[in-house]
């Protein structure tokens, strides 16, 4: 007698006829492009935010270029232990290059909502457009990465944050956001991070800033981000360029054995407002700045309610054409706050001369700085200032 179908078995043959099959979470190994098991970024990215995810996934892209205006939203499973990954297969960022299309020109990656999603080894541009960001991040996002990938924004004199190569909106929190080793070239900004709600600890560390129009790093209201190892580099005229430029980031924030070249000024590194700890100050140290332009330019700034700063070993050298004015310094401190301290820094104007500074700490020192046309040797409270001959 032949067995009476079973409502199982008549499910089974629906989902045949169909075509639909219904997938598990991601957990693994898998691979984007024409022999992978995804033939595009936005065929993985829909399978990821259909299924989920079980465990850490790596998609690895094959050799090519791929032109997709790609939205990723919130991956149900990620965490800190299920990470999702997209890298190159072959481990050269040179490889893989995520490109917008001409009609997506606004952003080419969009993260919304999105956690812990890294990017390593690939390239990412939105370079062949007339405005855009590269990556555009919305909403709650925490722990996403960029490690050895290349970021290729819009060139040309352009401003504003809808012209960035990141552009983190001011909507949600933005925490744990990392970079390493990471190209970011050309755009209004290079990373541009305001947050309505104080976020917590972006770090950069061993990146390159270049031809950024009107700031490399722009940091707003955050806890201890942290700046370390990085080479920021332009040509730009902007007026009121800021290489660095942090606002309202409180707690041990750290800038340091960074490399700035602002060859037409204004701002190398510029703080607002930015409070360290009573016990653990906030640290600008062993920075390389050259700072340059024909108007008044600042190596160092700082400005509003900043309290508990130190500030030691920079080397801080203003160039040749920078204009002689009273009020260009290497150091300007408008703060109303406190414990602003200097030590061991070596200040230096190619054009009107320079001063070094040696030994202990003191606070708010470059108050008293006497203007730098003057030919005098003088000395504060322990701390030694030597007047140097200019170089013409």
């Amino acid at each position: 007698m032949e067995k009476p179908y079973t409502f199982t078995m008549i499910f089974s043959a629906l989902l045949l006829i169909t075509g639909v099959v219904f997938a598990e979470p991601l957990n693994g190994e898998y691979t984007i492009g024409q022999n992978g098991t995804f033939k595009s970024m936005n065929a993985a990215v829909k399978s990821l935010q259909d299924n989920g995810i079980s465990g850490p996934v790596w998609l690895s892209f094959e050799k090519g270029e791929y032109k997709e205006k790609v939205n990723i939203g919130n991956i149900k499973g990620a965490n800190a232990m299920n990470t999702i990954t997209f890298d190159s297969k072959s481990g050269n960022n040179s490889d893989v290059v995520i490109e917008s299309p001409a009609d997506g020109s606004d952003y080419t990656i969009s993260l919304k909502d999105a956690s812990f999603i890294s990017f390593e080894n690939i390239t990412i541009s939105n370079s062949a457009s007339t405005y855009g960001n590269v990556v555009k991040v919305d909403g709650n996002a925490s722990n996403i990465g960029f490690k050895s990938c290349i970021l290729n924004g819009v060139e040309g004199a352009r401003t504003g944050s809808n012209n960035a190569v990141i552009y983190c909106t001011s909507q949600g929190k933005k925490d744990y956001f990392s970079f390493d080793d990471t190209e970011l070239n050309n755009g209004s900004y290079g990373l541009y991070k305001k947050a309505e709600t104080a976020s917590i600890r972006t770090l950069i560390s061993g990146c390159l800033f270049y031809n950024q129009y009107e700031s490399g790093v722009v940091i707003d209201n955050e806890e201890a981000p942290v700046l370390t190892n990085n080479v920021v580099n332009s040509l730009s005229k902007f007026s009121d360029y800021k290489a660095v430029a942090l606002s309202q980031c409180n707690g041990n924030t750290i800038i340091s054995n960074n490399i700035i070249n602002a060859a037409n000024g204004r701002y190398a590194i510029y703080l607002d407002n930015c409070t360290g700890l009573d016990n653990n100050y906030a640290s600008i140290n062993a920075n390389s700045i050259s700072v340059g332009g024909t108007d008044a330019i600042y190596g160092i700034a700082i400005n509003g309610n900043s309290d508990n700063q130190l500030i030691n070993f920079n080397r801080i050298k203003l160039t040749i054409d920078a204009k002689q004015a009273a009020n260009q310094a290497y150091y300007a401190n408008n703060s109303t706050g406190k414990n602003v301290n200097l030590t061991n820094n070596l200040f230096y104007d190619l054009n009107t001369g320079g001063y070094t500074i040696l030994g202990n700490t003191y606070k708010d020192f470059f108050n008293q700085l006497p203007e730098q046309n003057s030919s005098l040797s003088v000395s504060a409270n322990g701390i030694t200032i030597e007047k140097v001959i200019p170089i013409k």
